[in-house]
């Protein structure tokens, strides 16, 4: 951590990724678009958006699909700040996902990736101002939502 930046810039961008997954995992569109600047990049694999609504329209289709469980989990969090106001990130991510209601009866790890993010405070609050998710590891007998393996 450079000197612009504090134990609580870092405790907020922890925050961040935790709603980033809370969100997802429930499909809250508008709650999960509200992490992200008003100009953010977002992709996901192929998949790209930009700007909230094109973010929250992701998640509306992918719950469109049908019913869908995940469960995203993070780890080695790492950021550099570039300024009072910026910073970077790398994490990596693992996604437990079934088409269908809660209980699976089983679960497999959908995927692990890659995540490359730009942080932005904006009126005080850290935000999401870029997200790449980069696939390294994906299982290709969990269907994608709505899909079939």
């Amino acid at each position: 951590m450079n000197d612009e930046a504090g134990p609580a810039d870092l405790a907020a961008i922890e925050r961040l990724n935790a709603d980033f997954r809370y969100y997802l995992d429930c499909g809250d569109a508008d709650a999960f678009s509200a992490l992200f600047t008003e100009d953010a990049y977002y992709s996901n694999g192929a998949r790209e958006a930009r700007g909230r609504e094109a973010i929250a329209a992701f998640i509306i289709a992918r719950s469109a699909a049908g019913p869908r469980t995940t469960r995203h989990l993070y780890s080695g969090l790492r950021v550099d700040f570039q300024s009072q106001d910026c910073a970077g990130a790398t994490s990596v991510w693992l996604s437990f996902a079934f088409n269908g209601e809660p209980p699976a009866l089983m679960a497999e790890p959908f995927l692990v990736a890659d995540m490359e993010d730009v942080y932005r405070r904006v009126a005080g609050q850290w935000l999401i101002a870029e997200r790449r998710i980069t696939p390294v590891f994906r299982n290709p007998r969990v269907p994608p939502p709505g899909g079939t393996p």
